[in-house]
């Protein structure tokens, strides 16, 4: 049988990857998004995303992998509420205690449990997930709108809306050192491409001013929730995306 051992990635300072499934690095289970830990210094720590709940143990090996205690993992940042991104939340919340942040449209769905505002059914109809999936409702401390910032220790992370792919989507932005880093979850991905779905709240023009207000920001680092990160020039990929839009077209599909 092959045994799957821990893995974790180190991407910047104080930024490693924990957890990524099927669409990205497979170092946790095939149905996680891609999950980041940013380490704030002084014993402050952060979870980005989730995954989808589905064997979070695998997360945690990962996450003592990188030398981190799990205990001392403070809050949890939510990017949006699909399934592969914040159904593992309820596990987070309840073995560690953490401190969930989401956007406020996500907040209120996910504190009631509210999984068709998720897409769940429907992606259980699809075939995207199993039918006896779970997805359990979770406390969210905080909600946050766009400028919001989030501390972790030494670190800011200033709150960007970024509806398209799902309503309350929200990305988190690192300022430092004359660089942006930016978790984007699935507003987009390397090569500038997109994920628009058949969803009630995927909704193009919404993706289309979410790729003109990231392209203005000119972003470094991209940390997305899915496929490969890019340490380097994100910037030129999300100029494709946004291109892609203005031309009144859409950008591939991931």
């Amino acid at each position: 049988m092959h045994r799957l051992h821990p893995v974790m990635i180190q991407l910047d300072e104080g930024i490693y990857m924990v957890g990524s499934g099927k669409h990205g690095a497979q170092i946790s289970d095939p149905m996680d998004c891609n999950v980041y830990v940013v380490d704030g210094g002084n014993g402050e720590y952060a979870l980005i995303d989730a995954g989808g709940g589905v064997n979070p143990e695998r997360i945690v090996g990962n996450i003592e992998r990188a030398g981190i205690d799990p205990g001392q993992l403070k809050l949890l940042l939510l990017t949006h509420g699909h399934g592969d991104h914040a159904a593992g939340a309820a596990f987070f919340h309840r073995r560690y205690n953490l401190c969930v942040i989401a956007s406020k449209q996500v907040a209120q769905w996910l504190a009631a449990g509210d999984l068709e505002k998720f897409s769940v059914p429907a992606a259980i109809r699809a075939g995207v997930y199993p039918p006896d999936y779970e997805y359990p409702a979770c406390p969210v401390a905080r909600g946050v709108n766009k400028n919001d910032e989030i501390v972790v220790g030494d670190i800011v992370l200033k709150v960007v809306e970024t509806p398209g792919h799902a309503r309350g989507h929200i990305s988190f932005l690192i300022e430092r050192d004359g660089r942006k880093l930016l978790f984007g979850g699935d507003s987009v991905f390397a090569g500038g491409k997109v994920v628009i779905q058949n969803t009630w709240d995927s909704i193009i023009p919404e993706y289309a001013d979410t790729m003109a207000k990231l392209h203005a920001l000119r972003i470094d680092s991209l940390f997305p929730g899915h496929g490969t990160f890019v340490l380097n020039d994100a910037w030129t990929y999300i100029e494709k995306a946004h291109g892609c839009f203005e031309r009144l077209d859409v950008p591939p599909n991931l």
